[in-house]
């Protein structure tokens, strides 16, 4: 009898840096008190650019080739905006104004990952957030008080696995930008 073959649940993200998923985390948690919810954890804070799901460990090769192919640059922008989806509940962190380089980036990596034949959700039109809070209940949503700074130098593939605890986040590899 054929043994299942092994999946591995990953996605493709930008992670911030220890200081701002702090700062954003903070940011979630003071919100908190007006919409309820749960505060996503600091260190599972992040921008997910293309989400994998449930990926053969046999096409890991092929994954990180596919990455390795996009060539970018780095780019800087500031978190200035909160936004609120009633239907998911979510309170996220956003940008008033997108980077080009940022929808260039998700554009090739996504490219990248057609070319290779890497199946992922693409069900949906790439909306740039960082999820603050989930199971959250918003009625009015206050801006933050000031910016947050991202120096975005790289992006990640990370491997997701789900505990009776949430979810367990492992950046696997990464990649620079020009």
């Amino acid at each position: 009898m054929d043994k299942p073959a092994t999946t591995l649940r990953v996605f493709f993200a930008l992670w911030p840096d220890s200081p701002l998923q702090t700062a954003l985390h903070n940011l979630g948690s003071g919100l908190n008190t007006g919409c309820g919810g749960h505060a996503v954890r600091p260190e599972t804070i992040h921008l997910t650019l293309a989400f994998i799901a449930a990926l053969p460990a046999d096409r890991l090769e092929a994954l990180y080739a596919a990455a390795a192919r996009v060539s970018t640059p780095a780019f800087d922008w500031q978190v200035d905006q909160l936004g609120y989806w009633r239907r998911n509940q979510l309170l996220w962190a956003g940008t008033s104004q997108s980077p080009e380089a940022l929808t260039r980036l998700v554009s090739c990596l996504h490219a990248a990952l057609n070319d290779a034949g890497l199946a992922f959700d693409d069900s949906k039109p790439f909306a740039p957030h960082i999820t603050l809070l989930r199971k959250a209940r918003c009625k009015q949503l206050v801006q933050p008080p000031q910016a947050l700074h991202w120096q975005v130098r790289e992006f990640v593939l990370v491997q997701s696995e789900t505990t009776d605890k949430g979810a367990n986040y492992r950046v696997m590899r990464r990649w620079p930008l020009l």
